[in-house]
């Protein structure tokens, strides 16, 4: 599994599916957003582990907007207050930029910014054009 960090002054990640979960202990990852059909295996159970938010949703249409942008405002919110946060889905190219950059659209960015910024650190990034131009169109939004 490869992390792919996305701000570089805000700790905001994008992979595909977990496979190593003491690599996320290494960057101190403490939120994660998965929105794969499916769930990770061997989630950290217990008292102070990660923040795990489970948003499954297929790779083909944007999911329901409204859920979409409150999961963008709390990733926001989770970096404003010194967090590490993790989008991630099956491949990491889609699903988890798009999410990764609604986020980035809540603390300041511009659509169009938060694309270009992607796209430069992954890869093969929102090649689902639906995802990349419904990015391109968000303007940036206030703080939550």
């Amino acid at each position: 599994m490869q992390l792919y960090k996305i701000e570089e002054t805000g700790p905001l990640y994008i992979s595909p599916a977990i496979d190593d979960w003491e690599i996320l202990k290494l960057t101190m990852i403490d939120a994660i957003f998965n929105l794969d059909s499916n769930l990770d295996t061997n989630i950290p159970q217990g008292v102070n582990q990660p923040l795990y938010i489970y948003f499954p949703f297929e790779d083909h249409y944007l999911p329901d907007i409204r859920k979409l942008h409150a999961l963008a405002r709390l990733g926001a919110s989770l970096i404003d207050n010194g967090h590490a946060v993790l989008s991630h889905c099956g491949m990491g190219h889609n699903r988890s930029a798009l999410l990764a950059g609604l986020i980035l659209t809540y603390l300041g960015f511009s659509g169009e910014e938060a694309v270009n910024l992607i796209q430069s650190k992954r890869e093969g990034a929102l090649y689902n054009k639906v995802y990349a131009d419904y990015l391109i169109s968000v303007k940036a939004n206030s703080r939550f």
